[in-house]
Order: C-alpha cells, then sequence, then structure tokens
C-alpha cells in the first residue's frame, strides 16, 4: 500500500524558491526549520518506502510477465509438437490407405483371374463331358442297334424253330 503525499510543498523539481508553509526556509526560526526537517525526511523515508513499494511490485510484474512469456513459449512448442505429431499420423494414414487401396486393387485382380480361370475350365469341363456323352451316346445307340439285329436274328431263329416244330 503506497502511502499517501503530504501537501502544501512545491512540486519535486522545481526551480522556483522553495517555499513551507508560505514562509520561505530563509525566514523561519530554527524550531521551525527542525520541524520542517523532520518532515521532509519523513516524507523522505515515505518516498523510499513507495519507491521500494513500486520497485517490489515492478519485479512481481517483471516475473509474472517472464513467467507467462515461458509458459507460452512451452504452449507454442507443445502446440507445434502436436501438428507435426497429427501431420506424420495425417502421412501415416495416408500411407496406410494407398497401402489399403493396392490390397484391394491385388485381390480384385486375382479375384478376376480366378473367375476367368474358373470360367475357362468350366467351358473346358463342360465340352469335354458333351464330347463324352456324345461318344457314350453314339457306343449306346450301336449297341441297341446291334441288340436289335441280334433281337431280330433270334425271333427269326425262334420262329424257324418254332416252324420246324410244328412241322414235326
Amino acid at each position: 500500500m503506497a502511502p499517501k503525499k503530504k501537501s502544501g510543498k512545491k512540486a519535486k523539481g522545481s526551480k522556483a524558491a522553495v517555499v513551507v508553509d508560505a514562509v520561505p526556509p530563509e525566514d523561519m526560526s530554527k524550531d521551525q526549520l527542525e520541524e520542517h526537517i523532520v518532515r521532509l525526511r519523513e516524507e523522505l523515508d515515505r518516498e523510499r518506502e513507495e519507491r521500494n513499494y513500486f520497485q517490489l511490485e515492478r519485479d512481481k510484474i517483471h516475473t509474472f510477465w517472464e513467467i507467462t512469456r515461458r509458459q507460452l513459449d512451452e504452449k507454442k512448442a507443445e502446440l507445434r509438437n502436436k501438428d507435426r505429431e497429427m501431420e506424420e499420423a495425417e502421412e501415416r494414414h495416408q500411407v496406410e490407405i494407398k497401402v489399403y487401396k493396392q490390397k484391394v486393387k491385388h485381390l480384385l485382380y486375382e479375384h478376376q483371374n480366378n473367375i476367368t480361370e474358373l470360367k475357362a475350365e468350366g467351358t473346358v469341363s463342360m465340352k469335354l463331358a458333351q464330347k463324352e456323352h456324345r461318344t457314350q451316346e453314339t457306343e449306346l445307340r450301336k449297341d441297341m442297334r446291334t441288340l436289335k439285329v441280334e433281337l431280330k436274328e433270334q425271333e427269326l431263329a425262334n420262329e424257324v424253330v418254332v416252324k420246324n416244330l410244328r412241322m414235326v
């Protein structure tokens, strides 16, 4: 707390003659001068206390400012680090996406190749099965013709046997 200044005196540093209580110092008695000296010493002490108080306040403000500036610098550094981390994370994320896209592209390519191979194999298998079926069908038709011929021959032979038996 700053002490109050005493009024009734001229301001510091003025070049005009100092007048105390409306009486110049040359016209004062010894007692008045001693009282004036005591008042001046008290005022000097108050001024010193006030100066010390303001110096302490100034030092506190300066210290507070330094601490705040340091904290600000630290927070800026943290922010830069977080920004860098975010950029690195984004880069890693983009790389992962690129890798996954390549994997998907590769899998789609493999899948397409597998489908093409399976279709080709299916077509070949179907053609082979059709060929085999035709071959079997042809053989079966031949066998049927042969059997029909044999059956006709047996029927004719049986008729001949029946005729011969009837004639006897």
